[in-house]
Order: C-alpha cells, then sequence, then structure tokens
C-alpha cells in the first residue's frame, strides 16, 4: 500500500539509503499528499539539519507526535525510551504521521469518494516512458518522472484522473461524462481531445498545451476564473500568474515537430530555452543530476533536439556553441568554465 511504502522510503531518506529511484518514488507520493507531504518537510529540516544529533531525536519525536491530533479515535502510544535508539524513533515518528493522516484523509487518501473505487497508482521512473489505457478506451503517455491515479472503472458523473508530472492524453469522447485531469495547482476539464500536461514538482510552471479539441482550465485558487482553449493553444501558470500563447513549432508545421509533445515521438527538443531550463529536461530523460558550479552558466540559451544521442554526446553539442566544461561521475554531472 502506498502508506506502507512512504513509511518504507521516509526511513530510507532519513537514513541517507535511499536510491534515485527510490527518491522519484518518494516524490510521487509527496506530490499527491499535501498532509504527507507538510510532515516530511518538516522531519526533513529536523534530521538533515548538521545539529539534529541523536539527543536531539527526542524533541522531534515529542514535536511531531504532539501535532497530530486524532479526533474520535483510539489513541496511539509509542515508548519514548533512548534505548530505541535514532533508527526506532524515525520509524515510530512516520507512524504517528501515518495515524493522523489516515483519521484525517482516508477517503482521499484510498477512495474516489464517490464510487468507493480504489485509485490505481501509474509510476513512471526516470529515463522511462509508459502507456497506460483507461477502462473508458482513453490513452496516457506518462513521460519520465510522473504519477497517475485512476480507477479501474469510471462510474461517477465525471471521469477523474490525479496527475503529478507530464502526461499526453488522448480522451475518448463523452459529452455526458467530463474528463478532468488534477494537478496541484489546477484542473483541466474536457469532453473529448487529445491535449498534454505538464504538472512537475520542481518546474516553477504548470502548462497545458492543447492539439484536438477544447479544454477548459480552472485554477485552485480562483475557481471563479475559466479559460478555454482551442486547437495550437498553450496555457502556462507561472508564479500564480495565468498566460495564453501558441505551441512551439520547431521545424514548420509537422505533426510531431511541436516542442512542447515532441517527447512523446521520444525527441527532445529545446528552442532559445535557458540551460538550467535544459537541464532539468536531461535530468529526466537521462536518469542523472546536474549541478552548476558556476551560476552565470544557467541563463546562457541554447537551441537543439536530442533523440537516440548519449547524454555526453549531448553536451559535447551544446559545447560547440558555448565553451564550458562538464565531468561525469556516476549519475552526477557537474557543469563549469
Amino acid at each position: 500500500m502506498t502508506d506502507q511504502r512512504f513509511t518504507e522510503l521516509l526511513g530510507k531518506q532519513l537514513a541517507g539509503e535511499i536510491s534515485s529511484d527510490e527518491s522519484v518514488e518518494l516524490e510521487s507520493i509527496l506530490a499527491d499528499n499535501e498532509a504527507l507531504r507538510t510532515e516530511y518537510k518538516q522531519l526533513q529540516t529536523y534530521f538533515e539539519s548538521e545539529t539534529a544529533e541523536e539527543e536531539n531525536i527526542d524533541l522531534v519525536f515529542d514535536r511531531i507526535s504532539a501535532q497530530i491530533q486524532v479526533p474520535d479515535e483510539p489513541s496511539l502510544k509509542v515508548t519514548n525510551s533512548k534505548s530505541y535508539g535514532v533508527w526506532l524513533k524515525i520509524a515510530a515518528v512516520a507512524a504517528i504521521v501515518l495515524a493522523g493522516v489516515l483519521v484525517y484523509n482516508r477517503e482521499a487518501v484510498f477512495f474516489n469518494k464517490a464510487d468507493q473505487l480504489v485509485l490505481t497508482r501509474a509510476l513512471t521512473k526516470a529515463a522511462e516512458v509508459k502507456t497506460i489505457v483507461l477502462a473508458d478506451g482513453s490513452t496516457v503517455k506518462m513521460n519520465s518522472g510522473s504519477s497517475l491515479k485512476y480507477p479501474d472503472h469510471f462510474t461517477a458523473d465525471t471521469r477523474d484522473v490525479y496527475l503529478s508530472g507530464e502526461a499526453f492524453f488522448d480522451v475518448k469522447k463523452d459529452p455526458k461524462h467530463p474528463f478532468i485531469v488534477h494537478t496541484e495547482q489546477l484542473d483541466v476539464k474536457v469532453l473529448g481531445t487529445a491535449f498534454d500536461v505538464k504538472a512537475y514538482q520542481n518546474d516553477a510552471f504548470t502548462e497545458t498545451t492543447l492539439i484536438r479539441g477544447s479544454v477548459a482550465i480552472s485554477l485552485k485558487n480562483n475557481n471563479k476564473q475559466t479559460f478555454i482553449l482551442k486547437p495550437n493553444d498553450k496555457f502556462t501558470l507561472a508564479g500564480g500568474k495565468p498566460n495564453l500563447s501558441q505551441l512551439t513549432h520547431f521545424s514548420g508545421m509537422e505533426t510531431g515537430r511541436v516542442l512542447e509533445t515532441a517527447w512523446t515521438n521520444h525527441e527532445l527538443i529545446y528552442k532559445n530555452s535557458r540551460f538550467d531550463e535544459i537541464a532539468k529536461l536531461f535530468e529526466r530523460w537521462y536518469d542523472v543530476k546536474i549541478t552548476f558550479k558556476e551560476a552565470d552558466l544557467k541563463t546562457v540559451k541554447f537551441t537543439g533536439r536530442v533523440d537516440k544521442e548519449t547524454i555526453t554526446e549531448a553536451l559535447n553539442v551544446l559545447k560547440l556553441i558555448e565553451n564550458f566544461n562538464y565531468s561525469i561521475k556516476g549519475k552526477n554531472v557537474y557543469i563549469y568554465r
């Protein structure tokens, strides 16, 4: 179950023993649950602090457990003894966090309240693309580092799915049952259409691009404002500010040469993009972590395309345009002058 997995991943994260794939999985779980995310951030702040030595674990334990108030439920008691050590207290704190979250959010975490169906979660790792066929015949192609929650059957008045990351949707038309993609900052409502939604947690923007049909976008913090997209439109939300523009065509107007959806054809296209923006694309594309040693390199802009090139080949192409160096150590890439 998601909650058991969260407990396991949390323990590994706090102990510094989590793998890169497990980190992606943990980010996906946290992206879909605000309560877990809040408690995780509090724990991470304490345990990653240079001053969070073993003698401070008692304070963290007491602080977190005191915050979880579970009304009308049997109390959860955990023995607070130093003989258990740091690891057991980490597990105990995680258990308390989960107990509070489950009581307050058990329907939201496990069920679609309207039809009591368990939601299935599909995950993609870095450098992985996956296609999901939903019960209504709609298809979803998920980009790397993404999470999609969906029911095995659609029985409510709306067809609801929940996305963190990026996915391209080709939705079967059903006027009586609108299809809604829920993200952290906005909802995308459609009847039958083809569109892309990009909503990564570590991006500074959320983006929806429309290829066919029409969609209505509503913001989570302003339900009264709705944006209607027509084909070739792109909606971007950055810093709370919405913006409408046109899709970016890389080479003419051919099908499959749209920058925003090129990844569905296993192409990575960037046009006049900052180096730090391209770095995020490379991180998901190649399953690496890129670090800039000089801040000014982040703002250098490039235009290019990646298909079957390796990370080394892709960086060597960029070096032909801008003078920089790089080193690769395992999955870590360092960019410097």
